[in-house]
């Protein structure tokens, strides 16, 4: 009882893309979510805005956690998968499931790398 009232063991998952976009836009002010690559799973996300901007949401615990995608992060692809390691060691490593869409994706990876 004490661990459901503390809202400890959950599974946070991210429903779908408007959650996601709110997540994102909760973590950052102003940034304004326009499309999203859902992790087919919902553990994480990357929510892009109109800018092209990006934002990784991801479970991070019982709650969400959320930090820009920029050219210090590093993203892999590999078939279906896009993997995302952030600079800061706390955040980890994320693996995001997104089936064919993972190639567009990792590509915009490229072009924020190259800034």
């Amino acid at each position: 009882w004490l661990v459901k009232a503390m809202g400890l063991g959950a599974d946070p998952r991210i429903a779908d893309e408007a959650h996601a976009i709110r997540l994102a836009e909760e973590a950052e002010a102003g940034f304004r979510g326009v499309e999203v690559a859902r992790d087919r799973a919902g553990f994480a996300a990357i929510v892009r805005d109109a800018g092209g901007r990006q934002m990784l949401v991801r479970a991070h615990g019982n709650h969400f956690a959320a930090r820009p995608i920029d050219a210090s992060v590093t993203g892999r692809l590999d078939k279906d998968f896009l993997i995302l390691t952030m600079p800061e060691r706390t955040f980890g490593t994320v693996t995001l499931q997104l089936g064919k869409d993972a190639g567009m994706w990792a590509s915009r990876m490229r072009e924020i790398a190259r800034g």
